[in-house]
């Protein structure tokens, strides 16, 4: 009998990998889906019957590939994925879209996208999707195994797809947020352009005026016996104590940031920072309204695919990415499993506002569920979009005021120091 490795996600969701025996693949298959799971790759490993010992290697291997899927599930939907990779994954699902929506299977349009691609990086993640689904794995666990250009949470959407047999809306629906999002993103970006030029230029005037003008400045002022203004004197005193105690600043400050960062890689750590997250005026509501958009848009998405509320409600609650939200979706979701209906989850657990859970109420009431949550969506998206304008509002009037403020010191010390000069000459 041949022996087969296989790397298998479990019903809890954790991928799970191991080996067993079997005189084809296929048989080796149908025995994992009658345990209970869903294989991703099956691959003969040797024909030849294993020693006691190659057996024992194996079920460690296979207990510490159990031990790593389950400590990094958490950590691989916490990861944050560049959004320049995540914009090339973006280009790589229009591109599914446009031939699967055309009528080709799934597999087909990775093959031929696979030989069209003229872009090297994108044709190189559609040579590794073609490879792992060649192999025998779906498409939501060939994009698992590449998280820098397809986060979790699109994975997931992408399995449940699969699972209906419906996957080109579900594709539609993912590729319409992750534009949204990126678009989002650069809205954002795009404002803090002009501030960041201005705070730019002020800084290299100061650096220019404290470096070359203003010794010069002080120089003819000693030779003459005159005394430098007190706004010229501010920026001297400034820079010497910066340049006094900037080293150790900037030494505690590093320290400080890996330690924080050390602290919050720990499970209390996590929890404690994504809890005062939520709390931090401007950002906490900004963080709240982007995990709320999200989960609105995934269950909105899952729902209108014919997905069953606690399979949409399991599935959504790995893409939160705050882990006190996490926490309350999870009692909602536990609530809902135990009979309440999804507004009153929602409502007692804190997680949605007030106005949210009353339009979802009526939804839940009218059997337009679905609906009601994609208007709730709009509206998360309208308050994140507010927030975020305030916030880069916020900003750029603080850099234009530091930049005047450093300006105005510069043209204060530039004019009285020349009056100083003048009138130890007259």
């Amino acid at each position: 009998m041949a022996v087969f490795t296989y790397k298998a996600r479990n019903a809890s969701g954790a991928i799970v990998s191991g080996s067993a025996e079997g005189s084809e693949r296929r048989m080796v298959m149908q025995r994992l889906q009658a345990q209970g799971l869903n294989p991703l790759a099956v691959k003969e490993a040797s024909s030849v019957s294993r020693s006691p010992l190659g057996k024992l290697g194996a079920r460690v291997k296979s207990w510490k590939g159990l031990n790593a899927a389950k400590s990094g599930s958490g950590a691989g939907e916490q990861k944050q994925v560049g959004s320049k990779r995540e914009g090339i994954g973006l280009v790589v699902l229009k591109r599914l879209m446009e031939l699967h929506s055309s009528g080709l299977p799934v597999g087909d349009s990775i093959r031929i996208l696979s030989q069209r691609l003229s872009d090297k990086e994108q044709k190189a993640i559609v040579q590794r999707l073609w490879r792992d689904l060649s192999e025998g794995a779906t498409l939501a666990a060939a994009m698992t195994r590449q998280p820098r250009y397809f986060p979790g949470s699109i994975s997931y959407v992408i399995e449940a797809g699969e699972a209906t047999g419906n996957l080109a809306p579900i594709l539609r629906k993912v590729i319409d947020y992750l534009e949204e999002k990126e678009a989002i993103r650069k809205k954002m970006i795009a404002s803090m352009v002009y501030p960041g030029f201005i705070c730019t230029v002020a800084i290299a005037v100061v650096v220019l005026f404290m470096t070359v003008l203003l010794p010069q400045i002080q120089g003819m002022l000693e030779r003459l016996g005159g005394e430098m203004a007190w706004s010229a004197r501010i920026l001297i005193d400034g820079s010497a104590l910066l340049a006094q105690f900037g080293p150790f600043l900037l030494f505690g400050l590093i320290v400080g940031i890996l330690g924080f960062q050390q602290w919050r890689r720990t499970e209390v750590g996590r929890q404690r920072t994504d809890r005062w997250l939520l709390r931090v005026p401007l950002l906490g509501k900004i963080f709240f309204f982007g995990d709320l958009f999200q989960v609105g848009n995934l269950i909105s998405t899952l729902l209108e695919s014919g997905i069953n509320t606690t399979e949409t409600l399991r599935l959504t609650e790995r893409t939160v990415k705050n882990t006190e939200l996490r926490q309350r979706f999870n009692g909602a979701r536990t609530q809902v499993n135990e009979g309440l209906s999804i507004a009153q989850a929602f409502q007692r657990n804190q997680f949605m506002p007030d106005l949210a859970v009353d339009i979802l109420t009526v939804g839940e009431n009218t059997g337009n569920l679905a609906h009601s949550m994609g208007e709730i969506t709009k509206g998360f998206r309208n308050e994140l979009t507010d927030r975020l304008t305030r916030l880069t509002t916020l900003v750029s009037t603080g850099a234009l005021i530091c930049a005047f403020v450093l300006v105005a010191l510069i043209a204060m010390g530039i004019v009285t120091s020349v009056f100083q000069v003048s009138q130890t000459l007259s």
